[in-house]
């Protein structure tokens, strides 16, 4: 399958990033933060992007106020290539918002405005995939969950695989996650879906396998950040070791992942070829700042794989 259809239902999203302010465990209250950038970004919306570099025919179902913020991601995802007709335009809410606190070491904390985002029906989405064809579905929790469960229940009818991203982490229950092909948690959310903190492989066995248990999902991929990612198979779990990386900046790192493991699953490429992908996908986005501007394209995984596979994959 040289161009899969991928359709992603999920969030739209204005950032605002304050860098280099934070050493983790240090309160930010009535802190002077020296700068800050913006970009665009959501999940749903890096997601879209980081899969059109990749190279799929991709769709986004979402939703925007009628202002700039809405603009500026119309035009940058057309721009990349991202089908932007399932893009609902909200008249009274404002365009989604991210507001992120880097810390040094990469990592981030983060309060999210649902805006129009909230207003992503599950009758819209039902209705989209029940009216046309697509290879894969991704999509994450930035949106009204009634729509989450009904994208998978319309899946499920349409016989199209689900890879879930599970963020931003909540503590839902996991029947209600029937049909996935894949689920994605990273650590924050995989104990926030299980109640397990994935401090060792052993921790990560028992999570997967509660998730295995509970979502009948095909595959269960822990992204564990710099340790590299986790997967299992319902028989055994393997640990994929994480590509050198400086990390910078990890909004975009999950959803370039997901958007790498979805473009070779569609291809009917191993999983775990496609996992190797996705790590590399992974740690190139975290080298970067901001959400949409650090996702990269498949020339680049590629080269990435290229020079580091010897060290990597032994």
């Amino acid at each position: 399958m040289e161009r899969p259809k991928i359709l992603v239902v999920g969030s739209i999203n204005h950032d605002i990033i304050y860098h280099d302010i934070l050493e983790e465990g240090i309160n930010c209250n009535g802190m002077v933060f020296a700068q800050y950038t913006t970009a665009n970004g959501g999940k749903g919306a890096n997601q879209a992007s980081a899969l059109s570099l990749l190279g799929a025919d991709t769709y986004i179902a979402g939703c925007i106020g009628n202002d700039e913020y809405g603009q500026n991601q119309l035009a940058s995802l057309r721009k990349l290539g991202v089908n932007t007709d399932f893009i609902h335009i909200d008249p009274l809410l404002q365009t989604g918002m991210s507001v992120m606190l880097n810390r040094k070491d990469g990592s981030y904390i983060g309060a999210n405005v649902l805006g129009a985002n909230a207003s992503l029906m599950p009758e819209y989405v039902e209705n989209i995939i029940m009216s046309f064809d697509f290879n894969m579905i991704v999509m994450q929790l930035e949106m009204p969950l009634e729509t989450v469960y009904r994208t998978l229940d319309s899946a499920k009818v349409k016989g199209i695989p689900v890879i879930l991203d599970a963020g931003p982490a909540k503590p839902i229950p996991l029947n209600r996650l029937k049909n996935l092909f894949v689920i994605t948690p990273n650590e924050e959310e995989t104990s926030a879906l299980t109640g397990i903190s994935v401090t060792d492989e052993e921790a990560a066995l028992k999570a997967s396998q509660k998730l295995y248990l509970e979502t009948n999902a095909q595959y269960i991929i822990l992204k564990l950040g710099s340790r590299g990612s986790y997967l299992y198979d319902g028989k055994q779990g393997i640990l994929f070791p994480a590509y050198p990386a400086k990390a910078i900046d990890s909004t975009a790192a999950g959803d370039s992942f997901t958007a790498e493991l979805a473009i070779h699953l569609c291809k009917n490429d191993s999983i775990h070829n496609a996992i190797r992908y996705a790590n590399a996908a992974g740690a190139i986005c975290v080298s970067r700042a901001g959400g949409q501007p650090s996702v990269p394209c498949e020339a680049e995984v590629k080269q990435y794989i290229e020079q580091y596979s010897n060290t990597i994959w032994r």
